[in-house]
């Protein structure tokens, strides 16, 4: 840590919590053991977001109550995500924070986390940098053979050098790869490649040879996602964009306002990346893996509708099938694509759930609160969806006009088409 941590008495850090993506999400239910992150990777998003918190500012550590997680799943209807437990649907383990970061050799709070979910048989997918614990023999014989494990490794560049400048404290590019090929042997769920985040000036001078040398190493599947910048973020997260600049050669302000549209949250449009993510795509089925989109342009290129890449088999093959993911891959496959094609797969989960009550969710405003103070999670993604151009997560806008609406079925709902012109770059 950059700073020295401060560790609380009390375990109050609440998670699993209800992803912000979850309209678009195959793993909604995700999970840090530690409010924290040793790691201080320059382009970290939850950085952002949890800046303005007061124990995270401060490096004040807070940790979950193992005992509290565990009732989650050995008592269901205890909490909010009981018909999503019930269902078994699974968790996302580092949606925030870094499993296996410095703290968890210290604390050891995933470990016995780790250790309850290989007992109850219960899909977990990790999302790390790490690798010290690829080595530790405590954490080995817990995963080992685990078929409700799976992990995908971050790595955004073998470029070792500029690695180390913009993901301080991670290992290498390479000891990652070395650790990518260890698992992949454990009998595990498998392993996926996380070209995550893309940064221009950063990845692509080595991003072909980093997705041959991680189908080499026995990755699955690649997933991808471009940096987005944040242009309402204070100084602190500016002087991280400013440190970024230097190493990748240009100011990305200047380059994110230039290229993309809207304001705040800036996305790059969805032409600047097409040679990139069509290289990708076509390297990928060369080298005999999946590829997967998880940024929301080029999305529909996507193998099926969990853009994280994980296979389909019966631990993960359940993934949740009732959002914008599986819709724009539906509407590739059959011309177009309605609410009801997604709301026919089981999502008792949201119609459950209150989304002003949703654990861990950004109700944004006061008014937007107000406004949607009385709709359960189904009802806000209805919403969202019936609402093209005045939403930006709706299908039109989110995807980049990829979807188009065309009318209302019987349900009153919007009709999108997919958008061939634009895939084929007409």
């Amino acid at each position: 840590m950059s700073k020295k941590v401060k560790v609380e008495r009390k375990d109050t850090y609440n998670s699993p919590r209800w992803s912000n993506e979850f309209m678009d999400c195959a793993m909604p239910m995700t999970f840090d053991q530690y409010n924290l992150c040793s790691y201080r990777c320059q382009y970290c998003f939850s950085f952002y977001q949890r800046i303005h918190q007061k124990d995270y500012a401060k490096n004040n550590l807070r940790r979950v109550n193992v005992d509290k997680v565990k009732k989650i799943f050995l008592e269901p209807d205890s909490s909010q995500f009981g018909e999503y437990v019930k269902q078994r649907k699974p968790l996302q383990w580092g949606g925030l924070s870094e499993p296996f970061d410095l703290l968890e050799p210290h604390f050891g709070i995933g470990l016995k986390l780790l250790k309850f979910f290989r007992e109850i048989d219960y899909p977990v997918a990790f999302s790390t940098k790490s690798v010290w614990w690829v080595k530790d023999k405590r954490y080995v014989d817990v995963i080992k053979g685990a078929k409700n494990f799976h992990f995908k490794w971050s790595i955004i560049t073998l470029d070792k050098e500029k690695a180390s400048k913009i993901e301080r404290g991670v290992p290498s590019p390479q000891s990652r790869l070395e650790a990518i090929g260890e698992v992949a042997k454990w009998g595990t769920a498998g392993v996926v490649l996380r070209l995550r985040p893309f940064i221009i000036g950063i990845s692509d001078p080595t991003y072909l040879d980093l997705i041959r040398e991680g189908a080499k190493k026995g990755v699955q599947s690649l997933s991808t996602e471009f940096f987005c910048l944040e242009l309402r973020a204070d100084n602190r997260v500016k002087r991280r964009y400013m440190e970024m600049s230097k190493i990748c050669g240009y100011d990305m302000y200047k380059f994110y306002r230039k290229n993309s549209k809207g304001s705040g949250y800036l996305r790059l449009n969805y032409e600047i990346k097409r040679e990139y993510v069509e290289k990708m795509q076509k390297l990928c089925k060369e080298v005999g893996i999946g590829f997967f989109v998880s940024d929301a342009h080029h999305k529909e290129k996507c193998d099926h509708g969990n853009c994280c890449g994980l296979p389909k088999d019966k631990y993960f093959g359940n993934y949740q099938k009732c959002q914008f993911t599986e819709a724009i891959v539906f509407a590739k496959k059959y011309g177009e694509v309605r609410f009801s094609d997604i709301t026919k797969f089981n999502h008792k989960f949201f119609t459950e759930t209150m989304w002003r009550k949703a654990q861990g969710l950004n109700q944004r405003s006061t008014t937007h609160l107000a406004k949607n103070f009385h709709k359960t999670l189904l009802d806000y993604m209805r919403w969202v969806w019936n609402n093209p151009k005045g939403s930006g997560a709706s299908p039109f806008r989110y995807f980049g006009k990829m979807l188009i609406p065309i009318g209302l079925d019987e349900n009153g709902d919007v009709i999108y088409k997919f958008n061939e012109k634009q895939y084929k770059g007409i």
